[in-house]
């Protein structure tokens, strides 16, 4: 039972604590490493609360059979050192918490997904009626106020409308398409409907609401960097700039209208490095939130295993 209680004191300091390891200065310098950051620490919280519930019905599931199996362990040993004084009870409600739990974020992941692609359907019907294809590969609508957004779905549709042709200088264009296109490619519309889905889902976990914003600037921000080179960061700064009146439709990635002020003067600051060596340390610390869960988890079955093979040790001793 200690392991449940201990896996559900991780997940209640994370959740509620976890943001203030991730929300610094050096996230913006390495914009992907802090994306990983933030889906990793998520994703322990929620590995976490999975795992203290098998942890409490360890006791009457099948897989006790092959986890003492595997560490070589009596299954009688190992089923000791995860029983309650409550006997079955913590199990069948923690499973029962689980399953809630579950069932709500299956729900609010599917609405989302059907809305989202119902909103995005009916944009593309929009575009193939009133848009004109660019030889360029994107796609014309005739708009008085310059936009700019990619519609994922599909093969991917990048938009810009006819004031933002004329404002945009032919280079400043070639940066906010390489910004959009890096979306496409990267599909990033899938990490923040992850982040999104855990923050609709349990709103009361200030870990995932923060989450959800902060991957959501930083994914501007790997499309940024993967759309400028270092001569080229005022250019696209510029191009902010002269999108920003722009909006973006709904279930759309744009260019202009997340965190602009912030990413403009990120592409204007002096020349720094972006990082590369925080990719190392965040994936580290990544694996190391992940495995955490699991290692608590697991700790009182390896402990089961260990007597059992002290016992054995002891018994070979005496014969």
């Amino acid at each position: 039972m200690i392991a449940a209680l201990l896996l559900v004191a991780y997940a209640c300091t994370v959740g509620g604590l976890g943001a203030r390891l991730l929300r610094r200065g050096w996230s913006s310098r390495a914009p992907r490493a802090a994306i990983v950051g933030w889906q990793a620490l998520s994703t322990s919280v929620v590995l976490a609360i999975l795992l203290a519930a098998v942890a409490l019905a360890l006791p009457f599931l099948p897989m006790r059979f092959s986890l003492a199996y595997v560490l070589n362990a009596h299954t009688l040993t190992v089923v000791e050192h995860y029983e309650t004084p409550l006997g079955i009870w913590p199990g069948v409600a923690g499973l029962g918490a689980v399953a809630v739990l579950a069932g709500l974020l299956a729900v609010t992941t599917a609405r989302a997904f059907r809305r989202t692609a119902r909103v995005r359907r009916s944009q593309r019907e929009v575009l193939a009626l009133v848009g004109n294809r660019h030889p360029e590969g994107f796609t014309v609508v005739d708009h008085a106020v310059p936009v700019a957004y990619c519609l994922p779905g599909g093969s991917g549709t990048v938009v810009l409308s006819t004031a933002a042709l004329e404002i945009l200088s032919d280079r400043e264009r070639e940066l906010v398409l390489g910004h959009e296109r890096r979306h496409l490619r990267a599909r990033h519309h899938l990490a923040l409907a992850y982040a999104d889905a855990l923050r609709r889902t349990f709103r009361w976990v200030p870990l995932f609401a923060e989450a959800c914003q902060q991957v959501t600037v930083l994914l501007e921000m790997t499309a940024d960097d993967a759309a400028s080179s270092v001569d080229d960061r005022r250019s696209l700064a510029h191009a902010l700039v002269a999108l920003g009146t722009g909006v973006r439709p709904e279930a759309a990635l744009a260019a202009s209208d997340t965190a602009a002020v912030q990413r403009v003067r990120r592409l204007t600051a002096p020349p720094t490095s972006r990082g590369r060596g925080m990719g190392l340390v965040v994936g580290v610390a990544a694996v190391a939130a992940l495995s955490l869960p699991v290692g608590l988890a697991l700790a009182p079955a390896i402990e089961a295993a260990t007597t059992d093979c002290c016992s054995l040790a002891a018994a070979a001793a005496r014969g």
